[in-house]
């Protein structure tokens, strides 16, 4: 008996979380390691990284080539409207492409150098609080209509995030970790605002091909516009570097599992269900656990286990559909049944929801 559409995706879905949370906890343990002596670079490895970026569109189309029999030109026009109207020009990569990138770099500078402080699993858990902050800033901007439940996630969140830091202790370097890996999550979350604002709002979702093509350039605008900014770090000797013992393996490894996290996900999100991509970030939480005990000798205590259920159990209630949100409100607010959305929409005016789901930048 042939399996379902539904059966197919969900099969699918399967080998893509795991993909999913073991590249991102590598990228992240990799992370880690670069640290050391001689080396402490958390800009020079997101700039690195990032660079890897550039692959994402020529895999992309090397794909299509061989499974689909398109050209190369075909498959660039087919996707380069992510751009505008005009497509891919040099006023439109720089314009485009460089306001994320400032996010991009932000985001993922403070998430690597937040693990020069604390624990990766730390990390990992405070960064999961980014769809409360992505719910918060989409009622700002967005106009995001107000749902009791999403309401208790955020709270659930920041609970988590005090309890984390608590068992860090609210001094010293592990409350500079939590800072910065609270910073990662909300430079995350503007990142997926902004990209909701300005991309899909526009265009509607993106291609599988649309994003791979935007990586690249994302990529491109970083290897050519922050090498100064790299070079200033080094010489005015805020990072320090031993250029013949950077820590290679390290770095290109962690690079390496970002950019197949990115291909995780962006594939996942074409071919499997939206609450998988995100399955796959909640369960980099436990391996990366795994992984400190084992080979960090770092234990995740109860409170900090409490605080990181916390973080989770929003994260997941964020998730919920917008329909159950929508039904809890019809109950608080005493709406009749049958008046359904509308009356919702009268009581709580605002936008359709947009997405709440979350992509960590490598």
């Amino acid at each position: 008996m042939p399996l379902s559409q539904t059966s197919r995706r969900a099969l699918l879905g399967t080998p893509i979380v795991l993909g999913i949370a073991v590249s991102w906890v590598g990228s992240t343990q990799f992370a880690q390691s670069t640290f050391s002596a001689t080396f402490d670079g958390p800009f020079f490895n997101m700039w690195f990284s990032t660079v890897w970026m550039m692959a994402c569109f020529p895999v992309y189309t090397a794909a299509c080539v061989l499974l689909k029999g398109q050209s190369c030109g075909q498959v660039y026009r087919e996707n380069e409207s992510i751009f505008g109207a005009d497509g891919l020009t040099l006023r439109t990569l720089l314009v485009k492409a460089g306001v994320f990138l400032l996010l991009w770099a932000g985001t993922n500078y403070l998430y690597i150098r937040a693990l020069k402080e604390i624990p990766a699993t730390d990390v990992t858990a405070l960064f999961s609080s980014c769809n409360a902050f992505v719910y918060v800033f989409s009622i700002l901007l967005l106009r995001e209509r107000l749902y009791i439940g999403r309401i208790l996630s955020v709270l659930m969140a920041m609970g988590g995030i005090v309890l984390i830091a608590n068992a860090s202790g609210f001094k010293g370097p592990s409350l500079l970790g939590v800072v910065l890996s609270v910073g990662a999550a909300i430079g995350a979350a503007l990142y997926k605002v902004t990209s909701d604002l300005l991309f899909k709002r526009v265009f509607g979702d993106a291609s599988v091909g649309q994003v791979s093509l935007f990586l690249s350039c994302l990529g491109m605008v970083d290897l050519l516009g922050l090498w100064p900014v790299m070079l200033s770090l080094y010489y005015g000797q805020v990072e320090t570097m031993d250029w013949y013992h950077l820590p290679w393996s390290y770095l290109c490894g962690g690079a390496a599992l970002g950019l197949a996290f990115n291909f995780f996900i962006n594939f996942g999100i074409a071919f499997t269900f939206p609450l998988f991509i995100s399955l796959g970030t909640v369960l980099g939480i436990p391996l990366n656990a795994g992984v400190d005990a084992v080979f960090r000798g770092v234990t995740f205590g109860p409170l900090k286990a409490g605080g990181a259920a916390m973080v989770v159990g929003g994260f997941l209630l964020m998730l919920a559909p917008e329909e159950a949100h929508r039904r809890v409100c019809d109950v608080m607010c005493c709406v009749e049944p049958t008046q359904g959305a509308d009356e919702t929409e009268r009581l709580l005016p605002g936008r359709p929801s947009v997405g709440t789901s979350v992509q960590k930048m490598p």
